[in-house]
C-alpha cells in the first residue's frame, strides 16, 4: 500500500474516532442535563402539599425515618408504569376530559376522606397506643401507592410537565427514559427523606399543640385541594354536557 494512502487512511480514522468521541461526549452531557432537569422538576411536584406529604408526616412520627423512603418506593411502583405508558404515547389519554373528570371526582372524595381522618387523629395526638387511621393502616409502601393514585394533581403534573420532559428524553431512547426516571425518583426520595428525617428526629418537639396544628394544617390543605379539584371536575363535566 502506498505511503500516501496509508497516511490518508490513518488521518481519516483519527477524525472518525474524534467524531465518535464528540458524539459520546454530547450524549453524556445531554443525559446529565436530563437527569438534572428531572430532579428539579420532581421537586416541583413533591413540594406541592398533598396526600403523599400528609401521609409521610403522619407516618414518620410514628414509624420513624424509613417510613418516608418506603412511601417513595410505593410512589415509584405506580409511577414507573405510567412513565413507560407516556413514553409509548399515553399523554393525550391522560389529558382527556373523561380521565380528568373521573380522577378529579374520585380524588376529591379521597382527599376529603383523608382530611377527615387527620382531623380525627388530633383528638389523641399524645396517645402512642392510639390506632392508626386511614391509609396509614396499609403500611408505608401501599400508602405511597394509594395516595399517589388518588391525587388528581399527580395526573395533572404527568400530563403536562412530566410528559414534556419524557418527550425530550425520547431522543436518547430507552437510556434517556431510564436517566429521566432515575433523576425524577431521586428528587422525590431526597425531599421525602428529608421530611421523614426531620419529623422522626424532632419527635420531642412535635408534641401536643404543635403536632395537632400540623395535622390540622395538612387537613385544611387537603380539603382545599379536594374542593378545588371537585369544582374543576364539575365545571369540566358541565362544559362537556352542554358543549
Amino acid at each position: 500500500m502506498p505511503a500516501i494512502l496509508r497516511l490518508a487512511i490513518a488521518f481519516a480514522e483519527r477524525w472518525r474516532l474524534q467524531f465518535v468521541a464528540l458524539k459520546e461526549t454530547a450524549l453524556v452531557l445531554k443525559l446529565a442535563g436530563l437527569a438534572f432537569i428531572s430532579f428539579v422538576a420532581a421537586l416541583s411536584g413533591a413540594l406541592m402539599p398533598g396526600p403523599v406529604l400528609a401521609v409521610t408526616l403522619a407516618g414518620s412520627r410514628r414509624k420513624g425515618f424509613w417510613f418516608g423512603p418506603l412511601v417513595v418506593l410505593g410512589h415509584g411502583i405506580v409511577e414507573l408504569p405510567l412513565v413507560v405508558l407516556i413514553y409509548w404515547g399515553l399523554r393525550e389519554a391522560i389529558r382527556s376530559d373523561a380521565i380528568a373528570i373521573t380522577v378529579g371526582c374520585i380524588g376529591s372524595v379521597a382527599m376529603a376522606w383523608m382530611a377527615v381522618g387527620m382531623l380525627r387523629q388530633t383528638r389523641h395526638v399524645d396517645d402512642p397506643e392510639a390506632k392508626q387511621g386511614g391509609v396509614l393502616r396499609l403500611g408505608a409502601v401501599p400508602a405511597g401507592a394509594v395516595t399517589s393514585l388518588l391525587n388528581p394533581y399527580w395526573y395533572l403534573w404527568w400530563g403536562t410537565i412530566g410528559a414534556g420532559i419524557i418527550s425530550d428524553a425520547r431522543v436518547a431512547g430507552w437510556l434517556g427514559l431510564i436517566v429521566f426516571f432515575t433523576g425524577h425518583i431521586s428528587g422525590d426520595l431526597g425531599w421525602y427523606s428529608l421530611i421523614s428525617f426531620g419529623v422522626s428526629r424532632g419527635q420531642r418537639y412535635l408534641q401536643g399543640r404543635l403536632y395537632k396544628g400540623l395535622l390540622i394544617g395538612c387537613a385544611l390543605i387537603l380539603l382545599a385541594m379536594a374542593g378545588l379539584f371537585a369544582r374543576l371536575s364539575v365545571q369540566k363535566g358541565w362544559d362537556a354536557l352542554v358543549g
